[in-house]
């Protein structure tokens, strides 16, 4: 799928008229559409003899489809085109320092204050702790799309994604592309447990579920690049 066309189903996913993300109303706008020209047809009686009115009865259907079949396929690639460089060599591990903080632009689940939420493209930062925590550290800004759309007030602030090194299952090195930005990059998969969540005042005892994620990494250089990539080496 072609990047730049990746970007715009994320745009149209991350920005909102009201309550509704643009690619919701766009489709809801062309079946609505379209279901009003098939009432029309009803109630005259029979439907319109000429060609173009059953051409724009499909253009609106089929339009909304797409826009349906072309936005899951740009989110089941998380938004990025990323391409992996298995014959990279690694870098010699060396840790950050705690008061370190390496530049990038992130691309995966961000958590905060029992928030969640999928960004991309976001500029960070990641910082390793004492412990060997690993953390990716954004501030969402409002930004718009189209001059009516906008960034919920919701996904506003601040936002983290924590990575403990015993989580971490790969680490691989390549190329990201995120509209026309093409930046070495890192993605890195771990797995990530669901918070405990209450139910009727207690804490639910059921074991909480662990699902396998990843989070993408580009940056400007691959000095930058490399300053993660050995303190991910290091972890253990």
């Amino acid at each position: 799928m072609n990047p730049q066309l990746i970007k715009l189903f994320y745009n149209l996913r991350s920005h909102r008229i009201g309550e509704w993300s643009v690619d919701r109303l766009l489709v809801t706008f062309a079946w609505a559409a379209s279901a009003f020209v098939v009432l029309r047809w009803v109630l005259r009686g029979q439907p319109p003899l000429a060609w173009w009115h059953w051409l724009i009865l499909a253009l609106l259907i089929l339009g909304g489809l797409a826009i349906i079949v072309l936005a899951r396929q740009a989110a089941g690639h998380d938004f990025v085109r990323f391409t992996p460089q298995p014959e990279l060599a690694p870098p010699a591990a060396v840790p950050l320092a705690p008061q370190d903080k390496v530049q990038t632009y992130a691309t995966g689940h961000f958590e905060v204050e029992g928030k969640a939420g999928f960004f991309a493209g976001l500029l960070a930062y990641w910082r390793t702790f004492a412990t060997r925590e690993h953390a990716v550290m954004a501030i969402v800004h409002r930004t718009r799309f189209l001059g009516l759309a906008a960034t919920a007030d919701a996904q506003l602030g601040m936002w983290y994604i924590f990575i403990a090194p015993e989580t971490i299952e790969e680490t691989c090195a390549g190329q990201l592309e995120f509209g026309g930005q093409r930046r070495p990059a890192l993605c890195i998969t771990y797995r990530h447990t669901a918070p405990q969540t209450a139910a009727k005042g207690l804490v639910r005892r059921l074991r909480a579920p662990v699902t396998r994620r990843a989070v993408y990494l580009a940056f400007e250089d691959t000095t930058a690049r490399d300053r993660v990539w050995s303190d991910l080496r290091a972890a253990g």
